[in-house]
């Protein structure tokens, strides 16, 4: 059997439809479509039913991904095995990452992966939205705020928590001896990660456990506007250390002060698909966490001396795999 079919056909039983796997696969549907038949005439079955609206698999199509699941999982993880044996580059390396931990960590990676691989693809975006290509195979590794812990076949490395800070321009009229975040929230807007960010749900859902309510919100998509939001006085924002550093030249036009009362924290996972990239995430993992304590014992405990002892780099030599 052709197993550039079989993996065609698997992407087809996992998102349901030939249109969600033919993006996923980067091919046309018609070429999906072509894979399933061709795959067919191999086995000399009918896997999947094509007499009802809603899509399903034949029994047949059943067992088949039951045994095929397993098969192509055994050939990426023997892949990667001879791969780290021979120390041979990888054709391809794909790296989605948190916009905070790009500027952060971006530069050091790509000079360590450039070693790596032949052909090395990085890009930022939301965590959401790593999240759906690391499971869709879209991306090899992704650094991201969640991790992931509902998909039981991936390696995670947690590398750093640090805490939410609240973010207010630097004239704006603030007693540190009586915070009231209430008042703040009424009497001047809030600059928001747009809803989709896995850190606006995070600072959202804190916000109702205090009763905290903005009256006025601006809603922004990444780290860097709302910095800028921020320095330019149009409101007040919650975030954190890390985001800082990825517009400094706003730091002097920005006060950062202590989250009042609860503390709550953002965490940062490097999470790869398991028996594929072990050897390397880990290598990864350990370089990512060296760069950030340098970081975070550097110009982060410049800037912010106050919080610098509520930032946790994972020490390199206790990074395990959940």
């Amino acid at each position: 059997m052709n197993l550039h079919n079989i993996e065609a056909f698997l992407a087809v039983g996992e998102s349901g439809s030939f249109t969600s796997a033919a993006r996923r696969l980067h091919k046309t549907q018609s070429a999906v479509s072509q894979s399933i038949r061709q795959l067919e005439d191999e086995v000399g079955a009918v896997l999947i039913d094509r007499s009802v609206r809603t899509f399903a698999l034949t029994p047949a199509g059943e067992l088949l991904r039951s045994k095929a699941a397993n098969l192509i999982d055994d050939i990426r993880k023997m892949t990667a095995l001879v791969r780290e044996h021979s120390k041979t580059r990888v054709r391809q390396l794909r790296i989605g990452m948190v916009d905070s931990f790009g500027t952060a960590v971006g530069p050091a990676l790509i000079q360590c992966m450039l070693e790596e691989a032949l052909n090395l693809q990085l890009w930022s975006d939301l965590t959401p939205r790593l999240g759906d290509a690391l499971l869709e195979k879209r991306a090899d590794v992704v650094v991201l705020n969640d991790a992931l812990e509902a998909e039981p076949h991936l390696t995670r490395y947690e590398l750093l928590q640090e805490p939410f800070v609240l973010l207010l321009p630097a004239n704006m009229a603030w007693d540190p001896s009586a915070p009231d975040l209430e008042l703040l929230a009424r009497a001047y807007p809030m600059v928001r990660y747009e809803a989709i960010s896995h850190l606006g749900a995070q600072i959202d859902s804190q916000c109702r456990r205090l009763h905290v309510a903005p009256l006025r919100r601006v809603s922004v998509d990444s780290t860097e506007k709302l910095i800028a939001a921020v320095a330019a006085g149009i409101g007040w924002s919650i975030g954190t250390p890390l985001s800082l550093l990825r517009a400094r030249e706003y730091s002097p036009q920005i006060r950062v002060v202590p989250f009042p009362g609860e503390s709550f924290h953002r965490r940062l996972y490097m999470v790869s698909r398991r028996g594929e990239f072990d050897e390397l995430a880990l290598r990864l993992a350990r370089l990512a966490a060296t760069e950030l304590e340098a970081l975070v014992s550097g110009e982060l405990r410049r800037l912010l001396p106050r919080i610098y002892p509520h930032i946790f780099v994972t020490n390199v030599a206790d990074l395990r795999a959940s």
